[in-house]
């Protein structure tokens, strides 16, 4: 057996091997969530379900997992939606725009990630209490943007980094000023990018459940504290738990399918020059 034949072994194992943690769990989920409500106790376990949807039944009768879809989806966008609009200002600024005493412009964009969210839970819960912004739609939508501007810059940043300066120039020189050349212009061919930054922004507000835990309330929980809330306290429906939990990786798994291939781009953008 030659090097190249044991290389590819070793890459097939270890995708394998890869496949294999990432899925298992996600199946369990599923099929738990399709066993009858019996089976989801069993001793030993039942592999194949028996595709039974009365837990999605139940699930979806809850009143408090319909509005935590509906507030999720509302903070989420929002969030990404300002985000991505100010990031994208932010990048052609400091790529095209600044001065060289913007370059340390990046580390402090990337520098709002390296807080963990427990340090800044407590003044932002002070905050908002004072402007009554807790428990509000609005209140979690500034929250999120927090959470996740300084990704969604640096990742845009690096976009607009990978468009020629030429570009900029060629415009400019046909009559276009600096705005109309950032809309008609640049920010077209970032396009990849954007959809990247702004996919990754949505999952990460879609997903957020500790900014949710302190800053909601009722009216506006969203869909993690619904999976939080399934979980009885004196017993737990697995199988009631499991569909919820299926019903909120939905959307995460639909952006991920529909824009897997902008997000390998737009990552990927500026990467290599030439």
């Amino acid at each position: 057996m030659n090097s190249r034949s044991r290389s590819r072994i070793t890459r097939v194992i270890g995708i394998a091997v890869f496949l294999l943690w990432t899925l298992v769990p996600v199946y369990w989920l599923v099929a738990t969530s399709l066993k009858a409500p019996l089976e989801t106790t069993r001793n030993p376990p039942v592999w194949i379900p028996s595709l039974d949807i009365s837990a999605y039944t139940t699930a979806l009768a809850e009143p408090q997992l319909v509005r935590g879809l509906f507030n999720s989806a509302v903070v989420a966008v929002g969030a990404t939606a300002v985000s991505v609009l100010f990031g994208a200002l932010a990048a052609y600024g400091v790529t095209h725009l600044a001065m060289r005493r913007m370059r340390n412009f990046e580390f402090w964009v990337l520098s709002s990630r390296m807080a963990p969210p427990v340090a800044v839970a407590i003044p932002f819960f002070l905050m908002f209490n004072g402007m009554h912004l807790n428990d509000t739609l609005i209140g979690l939508i500034l929250a999120h943007i927090v959470l996740v501007v300084g990704i969604v810059c640096w990742i845009l940043i690096e976009s607009f980094r990978g468009l020629s300066p030429e570009l900029l120039e060629a415009s400019l020189v046909d009559g276009c000023g600096y705005g109309r050349a950032f809309r008609s212009v640049l920010l077209p061919l970032a396009l990849p990018g954007i959809v990247a930054a702004a996919s990754i922004s949505f999952l990460l507000s879609w997903n957020d459940f500790f900014f949710a835990l302190v800053l909601s309330g009722n009216n506006s929980a969203t869909a993690p504290l619904a999976i939080y809330r399934a979980i009885g306290y004196n017993n737990i429906d697995l199988g009631q738990l499991a569909a919820t939990s299926t019903i909120v990786l939905i959307p995460t798994v639909l952006v991920i399918g529909l824009f897997q291939r902008q997000l390998v781009s737009g990552l990927t953008m500026g990467a290599v020059k030439g």
